[in-house]
């Protein structure tokens, strides 16, 4: 556990210094109004996010190996859910899944940022809603929607070709809890970008039937 706890501070210690270096140069990009720098900037701050992530992680499985009380890592759990942002809906047969983030490059490396919060929210939900005698879903053809919200005031460079969207993790972690499969003869994929006031993905899970009609309003 000694290692474990020496290796969490050292990436807080390392996502620390990236962010100062960040500001630094945000600073000076600021005084001299160029955007030369807006690329090192990305990168330290990728870099940052990244360190974070994995410290999230370690420290994740770290308060699974010592926390013992069930309830508390129940409520540890459920804590988890409101933190990332994760909504779950179910109304009229359509699922719909919010979170405050997009979905990774097909490229990335690291993914685990929304597919394990992911995880952690449907078992949260699903548990509910056995324990409340409520119905969970279960799509045998369906089709899955994601809506990519980009944040309008960053540049829309950042908006992708959605081809590049990497998908299959997020399909994955659904067909676990709501689909009967995710092949081909089940679900098909369906992909819209818009702008909006900050960034977000929509999920929206749906009877195949459903779909033609309800994507119209797009």
């Amino acid at each position: 556990m000694k290692n474990q706890l020496d290796d969490a501070q050292r990436m807080a210690s390392e996502t620390g210094q990236l962010l100062a270096e960040a500001r630094n140069l945000m600073a000076s990009c600021n005084r001299i109004h160029t955007g030369t720098g807006y690329a090192n900037l990305t990168d330290m701050v990728l870099g940052a996010s990244k360190t974070g992530e994995r410290l999230t992680e370690k420290l994740r499985r770290l308060s699974l190996e010592v926390v013992l009380d069930t309830m508390k890592y129940e409520q540890y759990q459920s804590d988890l859910v409101r933190i990332h942002g994760i909504e779950i809906r179910y109304l009229d047969g359509i699922l719909e899944v919010t979170a405050p983030v997009l979905v990774p490059h097909r490229k990335e490396s690291y993914t685990d940022y929304l597919y394990k919060p992911l995880h952690t929210a449907f078992q949260r939900w699903c548990k509910s809603r056995r324990e409340e005698g409520q119905e969970i879903p279960e799509y045998d053809r369906c089709t899955v929607c994601f809506l990519h919200l980009y944040d309008r005031e960053l540049p829309l460079g950042r908006v992708r070709d959605h081809d590049n969207v990497e998908e299959k993790h997020a399909l994955d972690v659904i067909s676990n809890f709501f689909l009967v499969s995710d092949g081909g003869l089940h679900a098909d994929t369906y992909h819209i970008s818009r702008l909006s006031e900050q960034d977000a993905t929509r999920i929206f899970v749906m009877d195949a039937e459903k779909f033609p009609r309800w994507v119209g309003r797009f």
